[in-house]
């Protein structure tokens, strides 16, 4: 990757930092409903993640796919369930994509072909930022699993 190359890569990498803290300081605490930390049981989430491409990009230009994920930051809480609807929507024809986390405990790795779906379940069971990628469009396809202890009152 060229220089001007190394440079777009941080800024989207900063880029998405800021959208997860600011992600996690307005929806999660904002509309999850506060519990004490020690009791906290965990609740199932549905989360629905689909493939999606960046508009007016140009990808022979700037030298990196157009490919996104959209949310490109998941948060949950320690001891929440999630499930997630991985959806490819690329029309038959179109790229391969997969949902991959190489960090443990959550590793996973699933490979969609255009026009399919499948269901991802991830028991948040350790906190952290999890980067999540596909493995065929680095380095904009890109996201983060954000698991928070769970408020106090």
């Amino acid at each position: 990757m060229n220089k001007d190359g190394n440079k777009i890569a941080l800024l989207i990498s900063i880029s998405s930092i800021i959208i997860v803290i600011g992600y996690v300081l307005s929806t999660v605490t904002s509309t999850t409903p506060v519990h004490d930390a020690s009791s906290y049981v965990g609740v199932k989430r549905d989360i629905f993640l689909f493939t999606s491409e960046m508009a007016e990009f140009n990808e022979t230009k700037m030298g990196m796919p157009k490919d996104t994920f959209t949310p490109d930051a998941i948060s949950v809480y320690k001891g929440d369930t999630l499930l997630i609807h991985f959806f490819n929507t690329e029309a038959e024809g179109g790229d391969t994509h997969s949902f991959t986390i190489y960090s443990k405990p959550y590793n996973v790795n699933v490979v969609l072909n255009p026009g399919q779906n499948k269901t991802i379940t991830i028991n948040a069971n350790t906190t952290g930022i999890y980067r999540y990628i596909c493995t065929f469009h680095p380095p904009t396809m890109t996201g983060n699993l954000v698991v928070l202890e769970p408020p106090t009152k």
